[in-house]
Formats: structure tokens, sequence, C-alpha cells
């Protein structure tokens, strides 16, 4: 009797200790299925194209998106207002994008002689205070534009917007390229002119 119980209680830890497996196995199979079901669920009821950024909406809707600064006076754009303006059209390789990207929007020169701004720098600023000089040869020389639309969608801030400056890199000569990129700021907010 002394025998058997003790072959008994031995098979039974090596049983528990393969079942113990097996529940862990069983356990976890359980779990990826419960993940994966909630998964499916999420993509089917939760679709990314009708989700809207606020931001790209408001500035629809007759918010300031962008403020000119000069000679002590402030002019505000709305996004229909810089929609109003004749819209240029690029389409160029960047640093910031694995593939060419479509660029549209007004020319920089527009935008400062619809707000009366004249000087001879151009303070760019972005909406986490990020500035940038651009001379006002590089706005006459290299017709540069402030994009709203990226491959023609509102840009989202997550995209670098609602509003982007954009030279059209693919055609400045090599020695300009790094300064351009310096220069263009996303999620601009305002220009200084002086």
């Amino acid at each position: 009797m002394i025998p058997f119980l003790r072959h008994r209680g031995q098979t039974s830890g090596r049983r528990r200790r393969r079942t113990d497996g097996r529940r862990l196995v069983l356990l976890g199979g359980f779990y990826l299925g419960l993940l994966a079901v909630v998964a499916v669920l999420v993509v089917t009821f939760i679709r990314p194209r009708d989700i809207r950024v606020p931001a790209v909406r408001s500035a629809a809707a007759g918010v300031t998106v962008l403020t000119v600064e000069s000679h002590g006076r402030h002019t505000r754009f709305d996004m229909r207002a810089l929609e109003a303006l004749p819209q240029r059209t690029y389409r160029v390789t960047t640093p910031w994008y694995l593939r060419p990207v479509t660029f549209r929007g007004p020319l920089l020169r527009d935008v400062l002689a619809a707000a009366g701004a004249g000087g001879t720098h151009i303070e760019a600023v972005a909406v986490n205070d990020y500035t940038a000089d651009i001379p006002f040869e590089d706005v006459e020389a290299y017709d540069v534009i402030i994009a709203l639309r990226m491959d023609g969608k509102p840009m989202s801030p997550r995209d670098k917007g609602p509003l982007f400056v954009v030279y059209p890199y693919d055609r400045l000569p090599p020695e300009m390229l790094p300064r351009s990129f310096d220069r263009s700021v996303w999620q601009l907010d305002g220009l200084r002119v002086r």
C-alpha cells in the first residue's frame, strides 16, 4: 500500500505540472482570441475616416489660423481667406516624408501683399514658438507657398498642419536645400514682418 501511494503521489505531481502548463496555454489562447475579437469590433465600428480633427474643422469655421504682423498692424486670416487667394501646387520630395508629397496653397508673397506687409525679413512662428527667419529674397526668387493641403486633403496638426511653409525643394539649387528645410515652418501660426 505504501509503494502504491508513493507512486500515485509522484505521478499526480507530474500530472499537475503538465496540467498547469496546459491551463496556461489554454488561458493564453483564450486571451489572444478575446483580444482578436475586440480588435475586429474596434475596426468594424470605429472608422478613422470618420474621425475629424478639431483644428481643421474650426479653421474652416472662420477661426483665425494665421496672423501677419507688420508696421504695428495685425492682419488675421482664416482658412477661407487663405483659400480665396490664388493657389499653387508643388509635388516635392522632402526629408519628412518617405515619398514625394503634393502641397497646395497660396504664395507667401500673395499672403503678405493681402496683408499689406513689407520689409526685408519675415519671422515665421509656429504654434510651439519655433521661429525661422525667411529673407524677402526667398519669397520672390523661390515661390515659397503656405501649404493648406497635402495630397489634396487639409493638413491636421499630426501632418504638420494646418499651415506649412513649403519651398519648391526639387527646383532649388543644391546649396539652398539645407537652408530651405530650416526655414520650412510647420504648424505655422504667425508671420512677423520687419
